[in-house]
């Protein structure tokens, strides 16, 4: 398999890629789309649900170690196997839950397992085995999927949920994602461009040390004892507590405000489409002139928007324009960590190096829908959790001024 209708084949799993990173992460943010509904149907409290969108974080979080792992040892093709089967059995589940119990189990930790296999620690790792001079601009684009698939899809949950009701959405919705998914693991997406007789970017690697930095081959052990990997987990830990918290809050945030709720969707909408051609031009810009400077770029502009949030929030047009701001700022930074990665450590061990960050994504980052509606239900207003966010940012900023380049080592070059 050299190429395909002369097409590198790299773009076509990139482009399945896409689509898996499309549906797959809908059955976490589902939860966010249903939040009204849930609310009024079974009177549960904001910070009730908002606990159980931790919980589904965490599990996505603990078990994206084991995604990374089973990428770089079983491939990532039955990764996504079996990640397409646990969608389809998660959203299933989700169509029945009545009590608290059922919410925690079924979109906790089902959805949360299978939201792991089928979501950025997968759809990135992947391609950056396919992609070396490429891997910014790769990562943009699958990175770039979880944006486009909620953006497109969050205002049909909040409209058909509040016209034929959250369950009957939920199980549709579980052939629509599920299937498709089994179905590009099975047909199209290979693990490796090796395992198929190509190399990476569909050229063959320069060997000489001369013409460009080396390759590193680093193993896990030692990428974990380097301060740079360090750094790099608290800043994607910390992006995580501002993103998960405003994401899960940004639907009934939107009806606080006056929205109504069938369309307070499109402020996911407004809040992640724009930052689809944000994520793109993000990896183009790392692949240009360096993946560290342009995530130091993205997290400054996050910072600021952040900052001006807490003043302009306050009506549904501010809260609109907020949410494309914010898009577009974190958008640019947020999908160049697995490439970073593979930069600094190598493709070998880049799905077990991004599922640990990951984890710091769900550990850490999975408290900010908690502390989001904690925030709301003992203040009555959202301008705190802003607050929280600006201080947030700025640990971010400092955390990443301090990774620098690795030395390069002899044993790196061929």
């Amino acid at each position: 398999m050299k190429t395909h209708n002369g097409i590198f084949y790299g773009w076509w799993v990139l482009a399945a890629l896409v689509v898996v990173g499309s549906i797959g992460p809908i059955a976490r943010y589902s939860i966010s789309a249903f939040f009204p509904a849930l609310s009024s149907e079974l009177d549960w409290s904001r910070s009730l649900i908002g606990t159980a969108q931790s919980v589904s974080l965490w599990s996505y979080s603990f078990l994206s170690i084991i995604t990374g792992m089973m990428i770089d040892r079983l491939g990532g093709r039955r990764t996504l196997l079996l990640g397409g089967a646990l969608c389809l059995l998660g959203w299933l589940l989700l169509s029945t839950v009545d009590s608290v119990w059922q919410l925690f189990l079924y979109y906790g930790i089902v959805m949360g397992a299978a939201v792991s296999f089928t979501h950025l620690v997968c759809v990135q790792s992947i391609a950056r085995k396919w992609f070396v001079k490429n891997a910014g601009l790769a990562g943009g684009i699958v990175g770039s999927a979880f944006a486009l698939g909620t953006a497109v899809f969050s205002p049909f949950l909040t409209t058909f949920a509040a016209d034929f009701g959250w369950r009957s959405v939920s199980f549709v919705a579980a052939f629509i994602c599920g299937v498709p998914i089994i179905l590009l693991a099975w047909f199209v997406i290979r693990d490796t461009p090796e395992a198929v007789g190509l190399h990476p970017d569909g050229k063959p690697p320069v060997i000489s040390c001369e013409t460009g930095p080396p390759a590193p081959r680093w193993k896990l052990g030692g990428a974990l004892r380097t301060r740079q990997f360090w750094c790099l987990f608290i800043a994607y830990s910390l992006i995580g507590i501002v993103f998960n918290g405003l994401l899960a809050h940004l639907v009934i945030w939107a009806v606080d405000l006056g929205s109504s709720v069938a369309a307070a969707g499109i402020f996911v909408t407004l809040f992640n489409g724009p930052s689809v051609a944000a994520r793109i031009f993000g990896g183009v810009m790392g692949d240009r002139f360096g993946k560290r400077r342009a995530i130091i770029t993205g997290v400054s502009l996050s910072l600021a928007v952040v900052l001006l949030g807490v003043f302009i929030t306050g009506t549904p047009a501010l809260l609109a324009a907020f949410a494309v701001a914010f898009g577009l700022a974190v958008g640019y930074a947020n999908t160049l960590f697995a490439p970073y990665l593979g930069d600094l450590f190598g493709r070998e061990n880049v799905g077990s190096l991004f599922g640990i960050l990951t984890l710091g994504w769900g550990l850490i980052g999975g408290v900010g829908p908690l502390l989001w509606g904690e925030i709301f239900d003992r203040s009555g207003s959202y301008q705190f959790a802003l607050l929280l966010s600006v201080v947030c940012y700025v640990a971010v900023l400092a955390a990443m001024l301090l990774v620098r380049p690795l030395p390069k080592r002899k044993e790196d070059c061929a």
